[in-house]
């Protein structure tokens, strides 16, 4: 009788223990959920992705610079339950608008193109490809104005006659 009191007793503490224990225990999915609800948030966040394990956020993707990098580990550091934050975003800066660059380009051409109706020039993202037709004497004329406007690059696709 009194053994199986004390195993009575024991079965007790330990459901007690393990109960208390896993009731605190909090799970990796639900700080999942709540940092990626934080992210949600803020639009410059938008392609960050993170995982957790052991309550520690892994954040991984890209943002336009350090500023956002860091409003991002500080989101996540700031999420309940998140005990700390592996940044492994990588800063990858948004791509050059070139349209007034194109169109000054363009414009210009106009001017440096006057002399030599056999010669087209086509402007894309900052580059001047040059084709047609040129005599020997004038090509190094037409590429010293087409060089004076700067450019990203000048491709020389002419034939010279």
């Amino acid at each position: 009788m009194k053994a199986f009191r004390l195993v009575s007793m024991l079965a007790l503490i330990l459901a007690l223990g393990v109960a208390t224990t896993s009731c605190k225990k909090v799970k990796d999915a639900d700080v999942q959920t709540a940092v990626q609800t934080a992210l949600a948030a803020n639009p410059d966040l938008a392609d960050v992705s993170v995982a957790v394990l052991d309550q520690v956020a892994t954040l991984t993707g890209t943002v336009q610079d350090d500023e956002t990098k860091a409003l991002a580990e500080t989101t996540v550091a700031a999420v309940k339950n998140v005990k700390s934050v592996v940044n492994n975003l990588e800063v990858v800066p948004p791509a050059p608008d070139f349209t007034e660059i194109d169109a000054a380009l363009n414009a210009a051409l106009v001017d440096a193109l006057k002399d030599h109706a056999t010669v087209v020039a086509e402007v894309k993202e900052g580059v001047v490809t040059l084709t047609g037709e040129i005599k020997k004497r004038d090509l190094q004329t037409l590429m010293e104005k087409v060089n004076a406007l700067n450019p990203q690059q000048v491709v020389n696709n002419i034939t010279v006659k």
